[in-house]
């Protein structure tokens, strides 16, 4: 387990590159008077060396955003003062394995490396004071006497193991974790935008314990949280919505598995569902009927066999549309909220 879990809240002032055999994007954060540096891996030191991430360029979470930006800036204590402010990749939503992508540190072309994500957002931080920077990782500091490595700030201060921090089964398996993953916020509070980048080493076990954090074999489930997300765009107003899913049931009678989804009506009236559709994410489609009463809840058993939405257990979406065929509610989920067969997943 990490034994300093904190976040640094504070504005970037300069940016620099180490050149070792484990590299890392080297960010100076300003914040309340006193300097930091926090360490951004970019490669791995063991096989597979590229790293996975996703780069959420307009992150929205409404909770977690807002009590960020209340903070003071500095280092905030997580486990000790604001445990609600833990990132936890498997369990907290935020992100999904199949939402993130490989990308080495370094490689010629354009957009395809870990450097050309991270390196101009910093730049940018440098030269627009407005713009903050929220670093979860293990704290390290204050060295007293002692400069910084790359900025020689004293005394040195900083944030690194901003990345997954379970699911590891080698050198690093001590620091193995619940509800203390890394990752690097970006507040451009000028248009109160959001900017989100989640690092993981392509070793790390996302079916991992609750209470430790230790990987556990793929067969066991019960590790994720059971809960999806919903997708963070447009949508027509609509007073229907997807609540939940049977995504991985028990296998029925020669083998068929019966997938659901259950969506409420969540206004005072009665609401026709003739002409309404659920959708998978490739684009299968089932029409609905019927109607549903006030606050009535119905659960709708997919019809596969007739071209109807499947519900991947690797990880997909779910999409709700109108009769002219907008998009009324759209929810997703991850392969660790499919974990346990037989169960529902909420939305």
């Amino acid at each position: 387990m990490l034994k300093n879990y904190k976040v640094l809240k504070g504005t970037a002032s300069a940016l620099a590159l180490d050149d070792d055999n484990d590299p890392h994007i080297e960010i100076r954060i300003e914040a309340a008077g006193v300097s930091y540096r926090i360490a951004l891996n970019v490669r791995s030191k063991t096989s597979p060396h590229d790293l996975l991430y996703a780069n959420i360029v307009d992150f929205k979470h409404q909770a977690l955003t807002e009590a960020l930006e209340a903070l003071p800036m500095g280092l905030t204590d997580i486990r000790k003062d604001r445990p609600e402010l833990a990132i936890d990749y498997v369990r907290g939503g935020l992100v999904e394995r199949e939402d993130m992508d490989v990308a080495p540190f370094q490689l010629s072309g354009p957009k395809n490396d870990l450097r050309e994500f991270i390196e101009p957002i910093v730049e940018e931080g440098i030269a627009d004071p407005d713009i903050h920077f929220y670093a979860f990782g293990e704290a390290w500091g204050p060295e007293n006497n002692k400069p910084d490595e790359y900025f020689h700030f004293e005394p040195g201060n900083g944030i690194h193991d901003i990345h997954m921090n379970q699911g590891d089964n080698g050198g690093f398996k001590a620091t193995n974790g619940p509800n203390q993953d890394g990752a690097l916020l970006v507040h451009f509070t000028d248009t109160d935008e959001w900017a989100a980048i989640f690092l993981c080493f392509q070793s790390q076990n996302w079916n991992t314990d609750a209470a430790t954090g230790y990987p556990v074999a793929e067969d066991r489930g019960g590790q994720g949280r059971g809960e999806g997300t919903r997708r963070p765009q447009p949508v027509v107003a609509s007073s229907l919505r997807i609540i939940a899913a049977l995504i991985n049931p028990v296998n029925g009678e020669g083998g068929i598995e019966n997938e659901t989804v259950t969506i409420i009506n969540r206004s005072d009236i009665s609401v026709s569902l003739d002409g309404w559709k659920l959708e998978d994410e490739n684009g299968r489609m089932q029409t609905l009927s019927g109607t549903l009463a006030a606050g009535e809840l119905r659960t709708i058993a997919l019809n596969a066999a007739a071209g109807g939405p499947q519900l991947a257990n690797r990880g997909g979406d779910i999409i709700l549309r109108n009769t002219d065929g907008a998009v009324a509610d759209r929810v997703g989920y991850g392969k660790s909220e499919t974990a346990n067969e037989g169960w529902t997943t909420i939305f």
